[in-house]
């Protein structure tokens, strides 16, 4: 079990972490409720994520950002020194008109891509321009390396498929293995 807890003057959110079990998700914006609640299923995770809007100041901005953050942090604690996990993974999801292709590194190098066309709109109250920067406060905080590819022609069925091919990727990333690595070392 990991948990981050991370307080600002805009939000405060709370994330617990384990490997397995059930999934609550509770934030002020549906979209990401139900995207966070996806990762995490996929990822053959458990845990319970809560956040909270302290301060009203934008479009959601803060509280996508602050939620990445916690639950990079957390996954980052429950990956520990990240000896016995498999470090790569990578997982390709189809979902109606959409296609998405996940790729991860857990081996503690931050890197991120995320290659998507994405409308200038808003899912339940979830500006998909935050997209690719929820990936990037995710793989800063988790030290990890994403690669993200969707396409489509549903904006949610794109962001769905690259959330649920995620999750699948962390699935697979974590699962036990050596590590593998020629430098002996895994950064």
């Amino acid at each position: 079990m990991a948990a981050y807890t991370r307080k600002t003057l805009e939000t405060e959110v709370v994330v617990e972490l384990s490997r397995g079990g059930e999934v609550s998700v509770d934030t002020p914006i549906p979209f990401l409720t139900h995207m966070v609640e996806t990762l995490l299923t996929y990822a053959g995770l458990g845990g319970k994520v809560v956040a909270r809007e302290l301060r009203r100041l934008d479009d959601g901005h803060h509280v996508i950002e602050d939620v990445a953050i916690a639950l990079g942090r957390a996954l980052d604690a429950l990956m520990g020194d990240r000896k016995g996990i498999a470090r790569f993974g990578h997982s390709v999801v189809p979902m109606d008109d959409s296609i998405a292709l996940a790729a991860v590194d857990l081996g503690g190098r931050v890197y991120w891509v995320v290659k998507t066309r994405l409308p200038d709109t808003a899912i339940g109250g979830y500006p998909l321009s935050m997209f690719p920067h929820f990936v990037r406060s995710l793989a800063t905080e988790a030290r990890a390396t994403i690669h993200i590819y969707a396409r489509g022609l549903d904006p949610h069925h794109k962001i769905e498929a690259a959330h649920k091919a995620l999750g699948l990727a962390l699935r697979h990333a974590l699962s036990p293995g050596q590590g593998t690595s020629t430098k002996g070392t895994l950064k």
